[in-house]
């Protein structure tokens, strides 16, 4: 009693410690409870997935084949993905789900949902967009309205009679030196007013065939100075240093437009301390209206305000977005402003969300107020899609011409829409249409009308309403289709539309006629009963007809007819036969193809119409490989067996050899040569080959022993002489479970008696493959583990001495 206690406290105890380190590996997993593994359980397994390349869709796959319970198989999915920091507890979904909450009277929460899809402002693209530089064009001609100022350079050519080329530089009191002319005062001229200063000037020195018109002179802006300027109010304020080529757009792009409260409609160019110019970018983005984009002066002071008024406008217009609007603008305004509707939009009435002193409230402003209406500020106007509903469309499907969706005038009735689809077509049911109406509280009725009532007396003819849909059946519809099916020695077997006075002759014409290998005087036609009484059963199930027909298609005597549903089955030819092979390779006389003479060939009759074997032929190595599917299945289940008993000591490549579609199988050559009537004389099917490999004398030894390599064969030797000579096993390898394959391909493994106490190891041949399976890789235990076992351990401990205590 005391002893079978222990052994089932020891018992319980190392189940339990296998199962805290292998989750997956028992192969019951239909009682396991997820919750009640740890998560340091679920940390090794996600260690032990990552090491083998393991998927989350295969360990799913994996438990579902043992028994696992999709509930519980959910349950693991989801303990692995909050471990690895993919997935969300409980609290954060709901923190999700819930961005935030307050609580009015009556305790109701309301749940507010963020839109993370900011709304654009109209006209921020402009200064965002990378392809929009708006630099200043430095290549351009000289404007007549530069005004020149200090370090503008000036290139002076003459050209005629006389001739001369000057470059000369604005000084900071606004003058120029012209060689043997003197100084000209240019501060705050124009080119244009420059140009004509200085030919003045030229004239009058010594130039003055310039007057006369035989000498010609040019005035050119050579090096542009560079002038300071101020925005304020920009997404980048501050004091920039620009080209006097600069205009306002480009100013405002180099500073980033304005910022999020910044003014589009009312930007102000502040020169000598006044108002120069008030702009609004919607003349240019709406427009392309650019009289406002002026050059900028030394000193400017560009100041973007702060907006006025904002006005969102979304839904079924074709530019929707936030637009900033003038006091004196109008809904039909910012409509404009936003493309337009779209082909979908609802215009007959818009609504409007307003922000009163206190709350929200929503207006509804009709089609006629659109151009009276002034949006407020943060007004959001909504434009609706049309109600995706007709409001005259009628239906007619079914047997008529011309199907589909047409107009509902006042007072249509049925006889103009059948007039316009054209009328039913010739094998339209006349005794029973339908009209499927919708009522007016919107549920449906189905009405059954006659077609031929309606032509007889035409004062029946149908009011349609709208929405009607009429559906005019036809008479295929309703009947069976009607099929003949054929099927074995035709070129094309298949299923055939039954049509009337359809013989056999058409239908074995239109298969394609007979193949060569068919019996043209047994041909079989299933026809289906059809009991005169109803209330009569019968036992039989089909009448069978056997027929003879000539090879050009005609039956003996009269044609036959065929009726609707007939089965007809072409049989093969019993004395018809295909030529068969099979292959020899390897050490025989003549090896090569050879053709099956009848069906009760044999290894040994190949072998002999071979020649027989050569001096060095290994005849313990021979095999036969074969395409056959009952012998790959058998085969694939023998190879799937070795695979799941020795899956971690065989590569991916010997497995594919086992589930090869070509079975390999070993063959008794002595026996087959003794006893040529045994049963492993095995008959030849087409396909096989047949090897005869010639003698290895190397024993290969492979796995885990220190020095993998091929040894010669010894005869008499035992598998542990060749173990000791490839250095002996590993750490890692598995004592009780080496197996040797052999030449012909035969597996041989390590047998076990008395509980794993005598062993005895496979025979080892010439040209044998010894492998030695690796151990399992087991994870080694973490302190907390350690010291829970320490803990069980003890409190075994404990348990077992109460225990003997008691007894006593």
């Amino acid at each position: 009693m005391r002893l079978k206690l222990l052994l089932l406290l020891g018992c319980w105890f190392f189940h339990s410690l296998l199962f805290s380190q292998d989750i997956l590996q028992a192969n019951d997993l239909s009682k396991i409870n997820i919750d009640q593994v740890s998560d340091a359980d679920i940390s090794k397994l996600i260690q032990q997935l990552k090491q083998s390349s393991v998927s989350i869709t295969e360990v799913e796959q994996m438990a579902a084949a043992k028994g696992m319970p999709q509930s519980e198989i959910s349950k693991l999915k989801q303990r692995i993905a909050v471990l690895e920091g993919k997935g969300t507890s409980k609290k954060t979904a709901i923190d999700v789900q819930y961005n935030q909450r307050e609580t009015i009277p009556g305790n109701y929460p309301v749940i507010e949902k963020k839109d993370h899809q900011e709304i654009k402002i109209f006209g921020a693209q402009l200064f965002t967009t990378a392809s929009l530089a708006f630099e200043p064009n430095l290549r351009i001609a000289t404007p007549s309205d530069y005004q020149l100022g200090p370090d503008d350079e000036l290139e002076i050519n003459i050209f005629g009679v006389q001739e001369a080329h000057y470059k000369v530089q604005v000084q900071p009191e606004g003058t120029i030196n012209i060689p043997n002319v003197g100084i000209v005062t240019l501060a705050g001229l124009t080119v244009e007013e420059a140009k004509k200063l200085i030919r003045d000037k030229l004239v009058k020195t010594v130039y003055k065939s310039i007057g006369n018109g035989q000498t010609h002179f040019t005035l050119t802006l050579g090096n542009i100075r560079s002038i300071r300027i101020t925005i304020l109010g920009a997404a980048k304020p501050g004091n920039y240093t620009v080209s006097s080529f600069t205009t306002l757009f480009n100013a405002l792009y180099l500073c980033g437009g304005p910022e999020k409260i910044g003014s589009f409609r009312s930007i102000e160019l502040i020169r000598n301390n006044k108002v120069h110019l008030r702009a609004d970018l919607y003349q240019f983005l709406l427009k392309g209206n650019t009289s406002q984009n002026i050059l900028l002066k030394e000193g400017d002071i560009i100041n973007i305000p702060v907006y006025q008024k904002r006005v969102t406008i979304t839904g079924e217009v074709k530019r929707p977005g936030l637009y900033e609007l003038l006091d004196n603008e109008t809904a039909q305004t910012l409509i404009d402003y936003a493309g337009g509707f779209t082909e979908k939009s609802y215009t007959a009435n818009i609504k409007v969300n307003q922000f009163s002193n206190r709350e929200r409230r929503v207006k509804d402003l009709s089609q006629t107020d659109f151009a009276l209406y002034l949006p407020g500020k943060g007004d959001s106007i909504a434009i609706e899609p049309v109600l995706d509903k007709y409001e005259n469309r009628v239906t007619i499907t079914g047997a008529i011409y011309r199907p589909g969706i047409y107009e509902l005038k006042e007072g249509m009735k049925l006889g103009e829409l059948l007039k316009k689809a054209e009328g039913f077509r010739e094998d339209a049911y006349l005794n029973r249409a339908l009209l499927k109406r919708q009522k007016s509280d919107h549920s449906k009725e189905m009405i059954a009308f006659s077609l031929k009532d309606w032509m007889d007396d035409p004062a029946k003819d149908l009011l349609l309403q709208k929405n009607d849909s009429i559906v005019i059946s036809s008479i295929k519809d309703m009947a069976d289709e009607k099929l003949i099916t054929v099927s074995g020695e035709v070129r094309k077997p298949g299923v055939f539309l039954y049509r009337n006075q359809y013989t056999l002759k058409d239908l074995l014409l239109e298969s394609g006629g007979f193949t060569e290998a068919a019996s043209a005087y047994r041909i079989e036609i299933a026809r289906r009963i059809k009991a005169a009484d109803t209330n009569t059963v019968s036992n039989k199930l089909a009448e069978i007809m056997q027929i003879d027909v000539d090879r050009d298609l005609d039956t003996k005597g009269n044609q036959l007819l065929l009726e609707p549903y007939d089965l007809i089955t072409v049989r093969k030819n019993p004395g018809y036969a295909e030529q068969k092979q099979v292959k020899v390779e390897g050490e025989v006389l003549y090896p090569g193809h050879y053709t099956i003479q009848t069906k009760k060939d044999r290894i040994s009759d190949l072998i002999s119409r071979a020649g027989g074997f050569t001096d060095i032929a290994y005849q313990d190595a021979i095999s036969l490989t074969r395409i056959n599917k009952q012998a790959k299945a058998q085969e694939d289940e023998k190879a799937k067996v070795v695979a799941g008993e020795m899956a971690d000591s065989i590569n991916n490549q010997q497995v594919a050899e086992l589930l090869d579609p070509k079975v390999k199988i070993a063959i008794n050559i002595s026996t087959i040569l003794d006893n040529p009537a045994s049963d492993e004389n095995l008959y030849l099917e087409e396909g096989d080959v047949l090897e005869v490999p010639k003698k290895d004398l190397l024993v290969k030894i492979s796995g885990e022993v220190y020095a993998p390599t091929k040894i010669t064969y010894e005869a008499g030797r035992s598998l542990k002489y060749y173990l000791s000579r490839a250095g002996g096993l590993t750490d890692k390898a598995r004592h009780n479970s080496i197996y040797v394959v052999y030449a012909n391909g035969q597996i041989a493994k390590t047998e076990k008696y008395f509980f794993g106490l005598i062993k005895h190891y496979p025979r080892i041949q010439t040209g044998a493959d010894i492998i030695v399976p690796a151990r399992k890789a087991k994870s080694k235990l973490t302190t907390g583990e350690i010291l829970g076992m320490a803990g069980i351990i003890v409190s075994m401990a404990g348990v077992a001495v109460s225990i003997m205590n008691t007894l006593k």
